[in-house]
C-alpha cells in the first residue's frame, strides 16, 4: 500500500513536471505542407540559429501568406507553428528567421518576457500587437538579429522595421531568448488579443525613423499621439 501510495506521488509529480515544462523543450522539427521532413537550405538556415529555436513540429509553406497581404512572410496565431513563406524572395534566411521569431512568441513566450523585451528597447507603447509598428514585430526582428549572431561588432542599421538596438540592447534580447527556452523556466502563454494573421507591412523609411513630429517609431517608443488629420474643407 505504501509502495502504491509512493508511486503514486511521484507519477503525480512527474505529470506536473512535464505539463509545466516548456512547449520549446522539445526537439524542433521542420515539415512541408505534406508532413515531410525538411532537410535543404530552409532547415540548414533555422538549425544554425545562435539561439534556441521554438520547439516541436513547425510546418513551412514556401506560398504566398494566405490572407493576401503583400508580405514576403505570415503566421496564422490560430496555428502558431505554421509559417508562410512567398516564393522568390530575396532575403529568405533573414525573412524565415524573423518568422520563427514570430512562431517562439507565440508558443514560449509569456507575458512577463515580453514586458521584459520592452523595457530593454524602452517601449512605452501599451499591448504588444498595436499600431503600425508593432512590439511584436520588433520581437521578431530581434530574434532574427540574435539568431544571426549573439554579438554586436558595432551598433546595427535600422531594419525595415526601424530596429536598431544598441549592443547592449540586443546582447540583453538575446540573452532574454535564451532564457526564455531553458527547460523548467516560466510556463508560456500567448499574448493577449493578437490578431488572425502576425505581419506588418514594414512602413515607409520616413516613418521609422525619430522626428521632430510623431512617426510610428515615435508612437513606438514614447507613446505619442500624432496629431488629426487636416479635415477636408467643406464645399461652398
Amino acid at each position: 500500500m505504501r509502495h502504491s501510495r509512493v508511486t503514486g506521488v511521484v507519477l503525480t509529480a512527474l505529470a506536473a513536471c512535464a505539463f509545466a515544462a516548456p512547449a520549446h523543450a522539445k526537439r524542433t522539427v521542420f515539415v512541408d505542407e505534406h508532413g515531410r521532413p525538411i532537410h535543404g537550405q530552409l532547415a540548414k538556415w533555422a538549425r544554425a540559429a545562435k539561439v534556441p529555436l521554438p520547439g516541436g513540429r513547425v510546418q513551412i509553406r514556401r506560398a504566398p501568406c494566405p490572407s493576401g497581404l503583400p508580405v514576403e512572410g505570415c503566421v496564422y496565431t490560430g496555428r502558431p507553428r505554421m509559417v508562410f513563406l512567398s516564393p522568390g524572395l530575396r532575403q529568405t534566411r533573414y525573412v524565415l528567421l524573423h518568422e520563427l521569431g514570430h512562431v517562439f512568441d507565440l508558443v514560449v513566450l509569456n507575458a512577463r518576457e515580453r514586458r521584459h523585451f520592452k523595457r530593454i528597447l524602452g517601449i512605452r507603447r501599451s499591448g504588444w500587437f498595436r499600431g503600425g509598428l508593432p512590439p511584436a514585430e520588433w520581437f521578431a526582428e530581434g530574434y532574427a538579429a540574435c539568431a544571426t549572431r549573439l554579438r554586436l561588432q558595432r551598433a546595427s542599421k535600422p531594419t525595415v522595421y526601424g530596429y536598431a538596438p544598441t549592443r547592449r540592447q540586443h546582447a540583453r534580447v538575446c540573452r532574454l531568448i535564451v532564457a526564455a527556452a531553458k527547460p523548467g523556466g516560466h510556463r508560456p502563454k500567448p499574448p493577449k488579443n493578437p490578431p488572425p494573421v502576425i505581419e506588418v507591412q514594414p512602413p515607409p523609411p520616413q516613418e521609422t525613423q525619430p522626428s521632430e513630429g510623431c512617426t510610428l517609431f515615435d508612437q513606438l517608443l514614447s507613446g505619442c499621439t500624432p496629431p488629426p488629420a487636416p479635415s477636408s474643407p467643406l464645399p461652398v
